[in-house]
């Protein structure tokens, strides 16, 4: 009986450091999706308020629609996990009951045997009544076992009444944290047709400016091509200056390189706060169904004029005035370039070494809209790369 009631207490502390971490990692995660709506409302607002409809403001209802599809989805993974505890509490509970009707039933037995042989007289009778000192031994023993093992059925009973207790109460929590989930996932589910409502409006809106957001998609797509050429142009410039084979890869150069490596996943954003309501690579657009179009980097809406910080140490490269994407600004660091595009009231030059999270200039906001906007691409060389899998989550 002991036994089982220790396996079934290991059960327990297993079990609940285990859901425990799978709620608190969906709580983090939850978190985080809240203060990434916080900021959409925030911007989607201030530039409503201006009446302004532009590609940005849809880009980042679209992002707000995503966000509260995985806010639904983490709630729902929330309940079946609660549900799921519930359940499983509830048998716990059970057999802990029927270990606990054991252990009485037990209990009771020995105070029978106890209250048959109550007096010090009777105790003493039957350990002189042995036929040696061997057996006089082995009763006293035995009695001493009785009284022992006594004790610590009383002690076994109070445990397990208490281990009982505290499953009941975590059941209780668990069932209340249970309803107002059901409820919080409701009132998102409300948000979320009210918001793909919103999104459809808007598309509707810009189809009418269609002429517009044609210009709007060759101007983007000529800045890209831009400064892909600036960096084609940067990187042969370097080895002009000294051939690959004699190029001198110096303690900092290998450094930077072999750190910029070692934080993938692990950098900086260079605005804070900011969300990503452009993704890197090729998409239909979101009004011109037909038309494909291309992002080198990702899209990152900020509040107004917001610092644009250097996502890791290196060194200015490049700084240049690129029709549609204001000013781009291109750091080394070792083998890989980080460039911000779309910047103004630039803190740097050529040439400056610059640190983790140091200001380079701020994000552009357009006349009338009270939403920054900033393009960050990283390249390895002439490869380029997806900046979500290099900066946190």
């Amino acid at each position: 009986m002991r036994r089982l009631i220790l396996i079934i207490s290991y059960i327990i502390f297993f079990h609940n450091c285990v859901f425990s971490q799978s709620i608190q990692e969906l709580e983090t995660r939850r978190k985080k999706t809240e203060q990434e709506i916080e900021l959409t409302n925030k911007l989607l607002t201030e530039t409503q308020k201006l009446k302004v409809q532009n590609l940005n403001q849809l880009n980042t209802l679209k992002k707000q629609v995503e966000l509260r599809k995985r806010l639904i989805s983490d709630y729902e993974s929330q309940v079946v996990l609660i549900e799921k505890e519930i359940d499983e509490k509830s048998i716990i509970v059970n057999e802990l009951q029927k270990d606990i009707n054991n252990l009485k039933r037990e209990y009771a037995k020995l105070i029978q045997f106890a209250w048959r042989n109550r007096t010090d007289m009777q105790i003493l009778v039957f350990i002189f009544a042995s036929e040696d000192f061997n057996q006089a031994y082995r009763r006293i023993r035995f009695y001493q076992q009785i009284l022992k093992f006594r004790e610590a059925q009383a002690k076994e009973i109070l445990n397990t009444q208490k281990m009982i207790e505290t499953e009941i109460e975590l059941l209780s929590k668990n069932r209340d944290k249970l309803s107002l989930l059901k409820i919080e996932k409701n009132i998102e589910v409300s948000n979320l047709s009210r918001d793909e409502s919103k999104y459809s409006q808007n598309v509707k809106q810009l189809q009418t400016k269609e002429r517009q957001l044609r210009r709007e998609i060759d101007e983007r797509r000529r800045s890209m091509e831009a400064i892909e050429k600036v960096i084609a142009e940067l990187i042969a410039e370097e080895a002009k200056r000294k051939a690959d084979k004699d190029r001198v890869r110096d303690a900092r150069y290998i450094r930077l390189s072999d750190g910029f490596i070692g934080h993938k996943g692990k950098l900086p954003w260079p605005t804070a706060p900011g969300i990503i309501i452009g993704d890197y690579g090729e998409h239909f657009h979101p009004v011109l169904k037909e038309v494909k179009i291309r992002n080198s980097g990702i899209d990152i809406g900020t509040e107004p004029n917001s610092p644009v910080k250097a996502i890791f140490e290196g060194e200015v490269s490049k700084i240049v005035n690129i029709p549609g994407s204001n000013v781009t600004v291109i750091i080394r660091h070792g083998d890989f370039l980080s460039v911000y595009s779309n910047l103004i009231r630039i803190k740097v030059k050529v040439g400056e070494s610059v640190k983790t999270s140091q200001i380079i200039g701020e994000a552009y906001t357009e006349p009338g809209s009270k939403q920054g906007m900033v393009n960050l691409q990283i390249w390895q060389e002439n490869k380029i790369q997806n900046p979500r899998h290099w900066i946190l989550p």
